[in-house]
């Protein structure tokens, strides 16, 4: 108490610094400055897992943490499940570990032992050492809490011997701490304190407030234990309020229990009611029976008590008869010995003889000879009250044997856990022995392959000086064979490169040209026109105040009349000849810089860049005269005369609002306007030479093809008399009033 004494004074504010009232004596404090410490390697499982899994473990923790113990293990068996399909072992390990701990807080200690082997037996094929520490400290835990404490001592230094292999101080922390439990259940309360002061000390740096917790309520039951009521008192008081901060529901009701037995060991008995009942509604909610019933029958006691005889024993029988069912053994023997007390104190001697008997055959069936020794007690009580006095020495006798060997089995236990102790510091300055000796074999290795290397080094530096000479001597005659071979790969390559030009020459004509005609292809129009209008719209934005002339761009659309009965009356040979005349008629009148295209069939596009609207009349008809004076040879003996119609558009349409159309709507009306010429007889030309803005006092008529395109105010050309003398297509009345026409003379 001196070292705990001298921590609490350097340390005052420890527990406040938790939010928790500050209610034990100095060496509370010492041990909460020391709880400050990682207690869960859970994290060491959830490292191996994959992300998924990851997320779905901690959804899980956090449902066990709050007491949802059966969504926990629904969640649980369903990543179970889901693991072992996808063929992901650490993902199973990990979710059987999660396992045990839900079946652990439902006190069903068989699964959860079933469930931590199976998970270990995953981690130790994969040579993980971390995680099966991890599960060897749990396997122990669980064990221990089954009052197997040999085997649970075992698995505990294993997994001790693990941690201190790998170094890792926070898992020497949780075995210490787990180790003293296990002594404290074995009633050595001065190795089991040692054990927890060291667990606290080995990880002082790291914050961890559910161990605090943990340690405070061992300590506690120690001292309650002892009879050192007081104290006990303030240990579980601080570690009930720092569970209720954490919200751990298992250890808060766990805390409540613990706290009601304290109570009634006080005679507070209407304190311990209050502290039982909270945790015996804790335990229901969290699906513990044994926690349950253990809390029962600590309130079965109070009731017997405090004189409640009827009450008491209803609750005791109801805790005896779910204990037998569930086969709750350290619980059976405990509630023995409750009713053998109550009915010795009511002085029904049969019945607590009965008990007794009872009670000593599950003692003796566990060889628990701390409770053999007290159900001999009352068995002693009985005896004398019947004044059986031989068979009250008999039982007197052997309860004296029994304490004799729990005094002996006691130093036997400290004699073997020394032992262990030693076997783990031995096994552990073994694998420091092991590491230096490796590391001097390394070293040795290291300086051997270093003299190896050097040797080798030096033959290497031999050979390389004569290769470099011999390399010297081949590069020069090689140097001339490659220059050589240069010079004919380049003329190769050059050679190459031109026969490539070429055919991308001919590929470039054949993609862009008609191979019938020669003249572009509607691919070339379609690349080229955009830039040529873009081109034109921008000159006339730039020049708008200058009014400069020759930037207009002609349209004309050049079709073949009666083309077809050619085809059909002389071939499809006859008609090409026609076609190839045809060309270069459409040569010899337009320029070598305008856009010549065959459009499709019998029909042409002619595009005259950097040209005045007001000469598409003049070329037009210069064109149809040419057609018409033409000779066209179908064959070497025979000819016909041939005739065209033609209708065009200038672009833009209108230069004082150059952007107004688009190219798609004004080859709209240059196609308009061919229909319209071949509607009217054909051997003629129809276009639109320029819209005009709307002139306020104009009241001419609407021409159709305004109506038509919603485009009024046009100003129309044809090689007609007149106007009126157009046939447009679908034009549905006779207009009047045409307003005055440009012609032209045939």
């Amino acid at each position: 108490m001196a070292c705990a004494g001298s921590f609490g004074a350097c340390f005052p504010d420890v527990l406040s610094g938790y939010g928790i009232a500050m209610t034990a004596r100095p060496l509370v404090l010492m041990f909460c400055l020391l709880s400050a410490t990682g207690y869960g390697q859970d994290g060491a499982i959830l490292d191996v897992t994959s992300e998924r899994a990851r997320q779905q473990l901690e959804n899980i923790q956090t449902l066990r943490d709050a007491g949802e113990l059966q969504q926990a293990e629904a969640a649980t068996l369903l990543l179970l499940e889901r693991s072992r399909s996808q063929h992901s072992p650490a993902d199973v390990a990990a979710a059987f570990h999660e396992l045990g701990h839900i079946s652990s807080q439902q006190n069903k200690y068989d699964l959860a032992q079933r469930a931590f082997q199976n998970s270990l037996e995953i981690f130790t094929e994969q040579e993980l050492l971390q995680q099966i520490a991890v599960l060897l400290a749990d396997l122990g835990a669980n064990i221990s809490i089954q009052s197997r404490y040999s085997d649970a001592l075992d698995y505990l230094y294993r997994a001790l011997t693990l941690y201190q292999s790998l170094n890792d101080q926070q898992g020497i922390a949780k075995l210490q701490l787990r180790i003293g439990i296990v002594l404290k259940e074995l009633g050595q309360f001065g190795p089991a304190l040692e054990s927890l002061q060291r667990a606290l000390s080995a990880d002082a740096q790291n914050q961890d407030q559910a161990l605090v917790g943990d340690a405070l309520t061992e300590i506690g039951k120690i001292y309650l234990a002892m009879g050192q009521h007081e104290d006990a008192l303030s240990y579980l008081q601080d570690a009930l309020a720092i569970n209720t901060k954490l919200a751990l529901e298992q250890r808060i009701a766990k805390s409540h229990s613990v706290l009601g037995e304290l109570y009634l060991n006080m005679q507070h008995y209407d304190q311990a009611r209050i502290q039982l009942n909270e945790a015996i509604t804790r335990f229901s909610a969290l699906d513990a029976p044994l926690d349950h019933d253990w809390a029962l029958t600590t309130l079965g006691q109070v009731e017997l008590a405090q004189g409640n005889t009827q009450l008491g024993l209803t609750y005791l029988t109801e805790a005896l008869g779910r204990a037998k069912e569930h086969n709750f053994a350290s619980l059976l023997t405990h509630i023995h010995l409750a009713i053998a007390e109550a009915f010795l104190r009511l002085n029904n001697l049969e019945l607590a003889l009965n008990h007794a008997d009872k009670g000593l055959i599950e003692a003796e069936k566990r060889d628990e000879l701390s409770r053999q020794t007290e159900f001999l007690a009352v068995k002693v009580s009985v005896f004398t009250a019947q004044q059986n006095f031989r068979q009250a020495f008999e039982a007197l006798a052997r309860k004296t044997r029994l304490e004799a060997l729990i005094v002996d089995k006691n130093s036997a236990m400290s004699m073997a856990q020394l032992q262990s102790e030693l076997e783990v510091e031995r096994q552990a300055k073994s694998i420091d022995a092991l590491r230096r000796n490796k590391a001097i074999a390394l070293a040795e290795a290291e300086q051997k392959n270093l003299r190896t290397t050097l040797f080798l080094g030096s033959i290497v530096a031999i050979l390389l000086f004569i290769f470099l000479l011999w390399s010297r001597f081949t590069q020069r005659h090689q140097n001339i064979v490659l220059k050589r071979e240069v010079k004919y790969r380049t003329q190769e390559l050059e050679e190459k490169n031109r026969q490539l030009q070429d055919a991308y020459q001919t590929l470039e004509q054949v993609s862009l040209r008609d191979p019938l005609t020669g003249l572009y292809n509607r691919h070339y129009l379609e690349a080229q026109l955009p830039g040529e209008i873009q081109r034109c719209q921008h000159s006339f934005v730039q020049t708008a105040h200058t009014h400069a002339q020759d930037q207009d761009l002609l349209c004309f659309v050049l079709d073949i009349d009666n083309f077809k009965r050619i085809n059909d009356d002389y071939g499809h040979l006859a008609g090409d000849r026609f076609l190839m005349q045809f060309t270069k008629v459409i040569r010899d009148v337009f320029r070598q810089t305008d856009l010549l295209i065959r459009w499709g069939g019998e029909e042409f596009l002619v595009i005259c860049r950097n040209a005045n609207r007001y000469d598409m009349c003049m070329l037009a008809e210069r064109f149809r005269a040419a057609v018409t004076e033409e000779t066209f040879y179908l064959t070497d003996e025979l000819s016909i005369k041939g005739s065209c119609s033609i209708g065009f558009c200038s672009l833009p349409l209108y230069r004082h609002h150059p952007y107004k159309l688009d190219w798609q709507r004004t080859f709209s009306i240059m196609d308009y306007c061919l229909y319209a010429a071949k509607n009217s007889g054909k051997n003629c030309w129809v276009g639109v030479i320029e819209g005009l803005m709307e002139q306020q006092g104009s009241t001419r008529a609407t021409h159709h093809i305004e109506q038509k395109f919603a485009l009024p105010h046009l100003e129309i050309a044809t090689s007609l008399n007149n106007l009126a003398s157009i046939n447009w297509p679908d034009e549905n009345a006779n207009n009047e009033n045409q307003a005055p026409v440009l012609t032209s003379s045939s």
